[in-house]
């Protein structure tokens, strides 16, 4: 390979690019292993380094060598000029959240503060001390054997920065790790446009069984994950049976929107964002035959949103109000879209 060459030496709390599928570059956090979900963690892949984006609530494991790193130069060429070519809100909103980073340890607390393991951290600090970036990304937790493999992956990575080469032939561990997986969240994908009328909410004539209303957050967060692996974290069409299940699990959904008590409440769409997925599926052309239910199912919320959007502008109006407390730059959930 020729030319200029990219880095491959990032460290936790780096600022890079990270591109998935067909989604633009976007502004993400290199990310300790060791402070991840188990859910998360147990994806791990060895010649990866986790990534946690901007204005998202998901991760992502890429090798280095696709990642760019981003600095206050680009992304303030990007909020003076670049945004005029870019229809997605929330790639702009996550340039000015990254414009705005400043420290990973608060980054990291926000995070776990919005996936309430605030305690987690805690302890982690406890254990181990406060968290600082600039450590080796490739680090996995205590104990995992898999990190005396790591090292090797590591150090392979740099012969190749120091050779201006990368063959994916002469990887040893390609089979299993040339391509990056999602954890919750990937990109989108063109959908096959046949349209799937089995599972379509005017011809469901099931038996309506409600759903567990004490298990509404975990159960919100359950639809959210499935119909995002299904729909949207893919590099590859869906198959059949998972337009099937996203079909089967949206009107699931929809048979549970007049529940007395209701199963959807703030709480439940705060803590799973599930209705910024059915947005990211209702902005996509290539899932059209999902749209009238989404849409039914949004407008059902719509209260329910607006109040969670009005909480959250008033917890910031709170914040800062505060007197000698720096601002602290908050995760936002936009889902990408």
């Amino acid at each position: 390979m020729t030319g200029s060459t990219v880095t491959t030496e990032f460290k936790t709390g780096d600022l890079v690019l990270c591109k998935v599928g067909s989604f633009p570059p976007w502004p993400a956090i290199v990310f300790p292993q060791r402070l991840l979900r188990n859910d998360v963690y147990k994806k791990r892949k060895l010649n990866c380094v986790a990534v946690c984006f901007f204005n998202d609530p998901t991760y992502y494991w890429e090798q280095p060598h696709r990642l760019r790193p981003l600095n206050k130069t680009i992304i303030n060429q990007f909020l003076k000029e670049g945004y005029k070519n870019v229809t997605q809100k929330d790639l702009i909103e996550a340039y000015k959240q990254a414009s705005k980073y400043s420290n990973l340890k608060r980054f990291i607390k926000s995070r776990f503060t919005d996936e309430n393991r605030i305690n987690d951290l805690t302890v982690e600090e406890s254990n181990n001390g406060s968290i600082i970036a600039g450590e080796d990304p490739f680090l996995g937790k205590k104990g995992d054997g898999r990190n005396l493999k790591v090292t090797a992956v590591a150090q392979r990575s740099k012969r190749r920065k120091s050779t201006h080469a990368y063959d994916k032939d002469d990887d040893d561990e390609s089979d299993d790790t040339d391509s990056a997986e999602p954890i919750i969240d990937g990109d989108t994908t063109s959908i096959n446009k046949k349209k799937h009328d089995h599972y379509n909410i005017e011809k469901s004539n099931k038996v309506h069984t409600k759903l567990d209303r004490s298990r509404r957050i975990e159960i919100c967060l359950l639809f959210r994950r499935r119909i995002q692996k299904n729909l949207i974290q893919r590099d590859t069409p869906p198959t059949q049976d998972e337009i099937k299940e996203s079909h089967k699990l949206l009107n699931k959904m929809h048979d549970n929107l007049d529940n007395d008590p209701p199963f959807f409440d703030v709480e439940s769409l705060k803590h799973s964002k599930i209705y910024k997925l059915l947005k990211v599926i209702v902005n996509n052309d290539d899932l059209e035959e999902f749209h009238p239910i989404c849409k039914d199912i949004l407008n059902k919320w719509s209260s329910l949103i607006q109040q969670i959007k009005l909480e959250k502008n008033a917890n910031e109006k709170s914040d800062q109000r505060k007197p000698g407390v720096d601002k602290q730059v908050g995760i936002s959930t936009n889902t990408r879209s």
